[in-house]
């Protein structure tokens, strides 16, 4: 999938490509490949052929703010551009975050409204709302409970299909 974000007055469309701890992709239609490793939550090492790097990365929703070698940036997400398959994905809710499961505010059975905050996250004393993308049925509730952890891309929630 592809996404734009903005840094300043700049904007990047970025493609990237995971497999393992290597990546591979377009960044601004420039070629760019490298090795990833997640040291801990939210702290990357980054090999993309200049040496490795230390990389600290909070998100907040749309915003993202990276910190590597004494620079920091603040990333707005603007735009993704979805292909088939990623619009067949879109009943199911994943943890954008790797964190606390704070409050879960549906069954499996609730109707929800486009909009409704489903679920709530937490990540580095930040919260982070779960909302539905359509309306809709919850056909289920995987998390654990209040209190539990759930990891990065972990399904939380899903919708019946449409």
């Amino acid at each position: 999938m592809s996404q734009t974000f903005r840094c300043g007055d700049s904007q990047y469309a970025v493609a990237l490509r995971q497999r393992g701890d290597e990546f591979a992709g377009e960044v601004d239609g420039e070629p760019v490949e490298g090795h990833l490793e997640q040291l801990e939550e939210g702290l990357y090492e980054v090999d993309a052929g200049a040496g490795v790097v230390r990389v600290h990365v909070v998100r907040d929703g749309r915003r993202t703010w990276v910190h590597c070698q004494g620079q920091a940036w603040e990333l707005e997400h603007i735009a993704a551009a979805r292909n088939a398959e990623a619009e067949a994905a879109s009943d199911l809710l994943l943890s954008p975050i790797t964190g606390k499961l704070v409050e879960l505010r549906v069954s499996a059975g609730d109707s929800v409204t486009q909009g409704d905050t489903l679920a709530v996250l937490e990540a580095m004393k930040m919260e982070h709302r779960l909302r539905a993308p359509r309306g809709g049925t919850v056909a289920q509730v995987t998390a654990t409970a209040p209190g539990g952890q759930v990891r990065e891309r972990e399904l939380v929630i899903e919708l019946e299909a449409a």
